[in-house]
């Protein structure tokens, strides 16, 4: 059966100022970076479901650059995945090149930008674990307000579950900032617990060992779609422990995890598998420990 398709009005802003009074105009206006979530929610496979007005950043410069200076490394919010990987690991913050690497196919992180993964509004994209723990900052621009346009920074919402919007409406993703690490191991592990591909387990941690000593250590869990789960305390508490760990401190690690893991109380695999996930990083510590080696 024919259905009649009424084509979208397309906007296509070439600087940060045109795009913000563009949305100023255009309060109803949808941005366009990469397109693959919108592609995603389509019901049809030959064609995107596309609002009435969009404003298509693809032209937008300022927001296509990277830049790496003694603070960190600043990422324009149209960013593909895809550039961003060919920047090199080296180059990259500890655990980026390895979890972007990860998101999708190569057709896919061709289209997908980092300033849209982060504006996702029906799920958590797989990256935001890692950005809360390597304390990145967003950089958020706004529509004028009495004359003037407005920018703030941002960090990455840990507990998405109190419902804490990252952006308003007719606000922009401009840049994303990451502070220079010092870490030495990175572990991401993306697990579907099911064959629901919404239903997916993340975890992600970071780890510094210094003389046999575990010298730091971070972890964040999530559902991709409730929050992000971290436990600070349990983060301290291993902090300073000689390698490998005891019996009484995974014991510990354990029931932390437990307890962290409440939200999820009726998804006894999910919280099974977090303890797992945190065993697995803290053996690949130990064995890098024995081996003399940082990975």
């Amino acid at each position: 059966m024919y259905q009649k398709y009424n084509s979208p009005r397309v906007f296509f802003p070439r600087t940060i100022s045109e795009t913000l009074e563009m949305v100023e105009r255009e309060s109803n206006a949808v941005f366009w970076a990469g397109g693959t979530e919108l592609s995603c929610r389509s019901m049809r496979k030959d064609l995107i479901d596309l609002p009435k007005t969009v404003i298509s950043l693809c032209l937008v410069e300022e927001l296509a650059r990277a830049s790496r200076s003694e603070y960190g490394l600043d990422i324009g919010a149209m960013m593909t995945f895809e550039r961003l990987l060919r920047i090199g690991k080296s180059t990259l913050p500890t655990g980026l090149h390895e979890t972007i690497n990860s998101i999708g196919n190569l057709p896919l992180r061709n289209r997908a930008t980092i300033g849209g993964h982060l504006a996702l509004q029906t799920r958590i994209g797989d990256l935001h674990p890692l950005l809360e723990l390597l304390d990145a900052k967003i950089e958020i621009r706004s529509p004028s307000r009495g004359g003037r346009k407005r920018s703030q920074i941002k960090k990455i919402p840990i507990m998405l579950l109190e419902e804490k919007n990252l952006l308003n409406s007719g606000e922009l993703i401009s840049k994303i900032s990451i502070p220079t690490d010092n870490w030495d191991i990175a572990f991401h592990r993306r697990i579907l617990p099911g064959n629901d591909e919404n239903k997916v387990l993340i975890f992600t941690a970071l780890a510094s060992v210094e003389g046999g000593v575990l010298s730091e250590c971070r972890m964040a869990f999530s559902d991709g779609c409730t929050g992000i789960l971290r436990d600070r305390e349990i983060e301290a508490h291993m902090t300073g422990q000689k390698l490998p760990l005891g019996y009484r401190e995974l014991k510990i690690l354990d029931e932390a995890i437990i307890e962290l893991t409440a939200p999820w109380k009726t998804r006894s695999y999910d919280r099974k598998t977090s303890m797992a996930c945190a065993r697995d990083f803290l053996k690949r510590i130990e064995d890098n420990n024995i081996n003399g080696m940082i990975l």
